[in-house]
């Protein structure tokens, strides 16, 4: 909702508030805004990797001087609203990643290269953004982090910044999305957010889960305690409860004469 007074917001529901940019930059016309993926994997120390693919989100309508209040389509760039317009162009082909009104964040960055935009300057300022927004928040989830007994290394945000840029370049953060969603309504968001997501688990360390293994590590874990409690009870050449004879029989081979049954 756009308003020009701020005693028309009704202060008895709750509201968030932001500056309307008056100048956005404009592509074939229209309004966007950038989803930046940011992961962050530590706050001490601080470690902040931001991903090279993205989206760029376009409004559905031509943009104007003279705003129409009434026309979200032109004023707002968010997807979930302006794929409900009946004008709204869906990208179908993730190789063709600059056409409809989602474009790889690739794309647009070529578009604006092709056009002489300076996206050294452009990508410093935005850079800027995100590290100062981060920091503003460090201390706060800092404190969470040891009220709540976190260790550094168990956790991690995949955070999605939506920036907005205007004519003179400069960035303006719109939001910051905890958890951002990882839905995929079109072949290029699954090309990009697949991708995402496995960089993010590869940067964190998680690994492919063998179950094969984990199961006979299992076995291992579970016999040795078996055949120690036996020791400790002096039960002789057999484990009470067991048909199992400790005479040297790997939780391997066990595994393996079970699996033959």
């Amino acid at each position: 909702m756009l308003i020009d007074d701020i005693n028309d917001v009704n202060v008895d529901e709750l509201s968030v508030i932001s500056r309307y940019v008056t100048n956005p930059l404009l592509i074939n016309g229209h309004k966007f805004d950038l989803r930046i993926y940011v992961l962050v994997t530590s706050y001490e120390p601080l470690r902040i990797y931001i991903f090279q693919e993205g989206l760029a989100r376009f409004a559905s309508e031509t943009y104007t001087s003279k705003i129409n209040k009434n026309n979200k389509y032109m004023h707002l760039t968010n997807y979930s609203i302006n794929k409900k317009n009946d004008k709204f162009i869906k990208n179908e082909n993730c190789e063709q990643d600059d056409f409809g009104y989602k474009w790889s964040l690739g794309a647009f960055c070529r578009h604006l290269e092709q056009v002489g935009i300076d996206m050294n300057l452009l990508w410093s300022r935005t850079y800027d953004v995100i590290i100062k927004t981060i920091l503003g928040g460090e201390n706060y989830i800092q404190n969470a982090m040891k009220k709540n007994g976190t260790h550094r290394t168990n956790c991690f945000e995949i955070l999605g910044f939506d920036i907005l840029v205007d004519s003179d370049l400069k960035p303006w953060l719109l939001e910051v999305n905890l958890s951002s969603s990882m839905a995929c309504d079109s072949p290029l968001d699954m090309a990009i957010k697949s991708n995402l997501v496995s960089d993010t688990f590869n940067i964190i360390g998680i690994k492919r889960f063998d179950r094969k293994k984990e199961s006979l590590n299992k076995i291992k874990h579970r016999m040795k305690g078996l055949y120690n409690k036996g020791k400790k009870t002096n039960l002789g050449n057999g484990i009470q409860g067991t048909g199992i004879s400790p005479n040297g029989m790997s939780a391997g081979d066990i595994y393996a004469n079970s699996s033959s049954h």
